[in-house]
């Protein structure tokens, strides 16, 4: 049954006839007339409207069948009339028709140019959601025709998950209360690729204020939202370089601070006795016999100085990326025996423990920084083993890398305090090592030297029992 308003009674036929030559209007306008005679208060009676052509042609060129019928309704003059239209004359037939015509009004001409547009998928739904037109426009957006759509849900168009919560319905729920919806989201086309639409709901009205349904206008903008998430993305890398770059120079400065700090410090105390004793061999007021004592202390003062120097100095040029290296093959047994010979009458505390196989360890990379390495690890092990003991130093050849080990019987470090081992300034402060000398980038920058050789340090320690230090380095092609 097909609810059809008033305003004025038969109004309703004459829109749809324009798709009809005069033939076919004059058999319409029967049943138009039949209508508009019932003007009277409602009556229950029935009302015959019969048209007993058996086709006409229309002004496309196809025939338009109107069987002959008879049909019933109430009928009042404020009310409104039900009749079942032949099937040719459903919207669903019409509609599709309609399009094709040449435009005689503007009503004619609209529905042409709603057609016509490609751009934009203009289309109607009933209140319940079901597509009831269908444009050109929708068609090239979305990739159905006309009869694959009409009498569908529109939430076939809805990525699944936004389908099964029921967002299509809630969106008329919300034009129907709002008058109309508006949004922009992903939307499916038939062969199930995605696009970024602009959509319009709007709800339709009759003159009474009775729902009809929606008008809904759909724009693919996929090509502005890929747009405009390619700026976003660009604005989102540059504001983080940015922060970056800020973060990087407000830890610059921490670290400038921290170097000037940890560096008056530690050149303060060395710096101070060499000068006390150097002022007191010129006086004459050290005993003779004393002096050869007085050398080392000053020697070893003078190397604990000379290495800090040489820690700031590779820190700089490692942030101002300066560390150049100087690669020469050498053999690495010979630059540990080299150190040992330094330390060991620096630290008659201590004994050096050499474990060599007699295995060359011929390695490719600057010398003079790997030396560096040794030289911390051994330092590292004379401080942090301050009741002396043994140091131990062994070193292998493994084929494809070559190790050395230094471990110590000394302090040993908690496992909480591991993590923090190799970074800058990474001093691990506890009650036994308070009292001890050093900047924190020591480890630090064996670690980078040891990297940028392709190479890498360990670190294994128990508080109490000692530490294990394992350099790793490739073995010279």
């Amino acid at each position: 049954m097909t609810m059809i308003a008033p305003n004025p009674p038969g109004s309703w036929l004459r829109s749809w006839v324009r798709a009809l030559t005069p033939p076919a209007e004059a058999a319409i306008a029967t049943m138009s007339k039949a209508v508009s005679d019932r003007t009277g208060p409602f009556s229950p009676g029935p009302l015959h409207v019969c048209a007993s052509v058996p086709a006409y042609p229309t002004k496309t060129g196809s025939n338009l069948h109107l069987p002959s019928c008879s049909r019933s309704a109430p009928v009042g003059r404020h009310g409104r009339f039900a009749l079942n239209l032949p099937s040719c004359l459903r919207s669903d037939s019409v509609l599709r028709k309609v399009n094709t015509l040449e435009p005689k009004t503007v009503g004619d001409q609209f529905a042409l140019l709603v057609s016509s547009v490609v751009d934009y998928a203009i289309f109607m739904l009933d209140p319940t959601g079901k597509i009831v037109t269908w444009n050109d426009g929708a068609q090239r957006i979305k990739g159905y025709t006309a009869d694959e759509v009409i009498g569908r849900h529109f939430s076939l168009f809805y990525p699944p998950e936004e389908a099964r919560s029921r967002k299509p319905d809630w969106e008329l729920e919300v034009a129907k209360r709002e008058g109309h919806y508006t949004e922009e989201g992903w939307r499916l086309r038939k062969d199930g690729t995605r696009f970024w639409a602009s959509v319009v709901i709007t709800a339709l009205r009759d003159q009474t204020g009775r729902l009809r349904g929606f008008g809904k206008v759909t724009r693919d903008l996929t090509e502005r939202h890929e747009q405009e998430e390619a700026r976003n993305a660009a604005r989102d890398r540059e504001e983080a370089r940015l922060r970056a770059h800020a973060d990087r120079m407000a830890e610059l400065e921490r670290t400038k601070a921290q170097f000037l700090n940890l560096a008056s410090h530690e050149l303060r105390g060395p710096l101070t006795l060499i000068r006390g004793y150097n002022s007191m061999l010129q006086d004459g007021s050290i005993p003779a016999g004393q002096v050869p004592a007085v050398a080392r202390l000053l020697e070893t003062k003078l190397a604990h100085v000379d290495l800090l120097v040489e820690q700031m100095l590779e820190t700089a040029r490692l942030e101002h990326d300066a560390f150049d290296l100087f690669r020469q093959r050498f053999d690495l047994g010979d630059v540990v025996q080299e150190q040992l010979d330094i330390f060991r009458p620096l630290s008659p505390d201590h004994q050096f423990m050499l474990d060599d196989d007699g295995t060359p360890l011929i390695v490719e990379g600057d010398r003079a920084r790997i030396a560096t390495i040794i030289a911390n690890l051994f330092d590292n092990a004379i401080k942090y083993s301050p009741a002396g003991g043994e140091i131990w130093c062994t070193t292998r050849n493994q084929g494809s890398q070559i190790s050395v080990i230094v471990r110590d019987q000394g302090l040993g470090i908690a496992a909480e305090h591991m993590p923090r081992l190799f970074t800058r300034f990474g001093r691990l402060p506890t009650e036994e090592n308070v009292t001890i000398h050093g900047t924190g980038l020591g480890l630090f920058l064996c670690k980078e030297i040891a990297t940028r050789h392709g190479g890498d340090i360990t670190a294994k320690s128990e508080p109490g029992a000692g530490s294990e230090f394992t350099l790793i380095l490739p073995t010279a092609p």
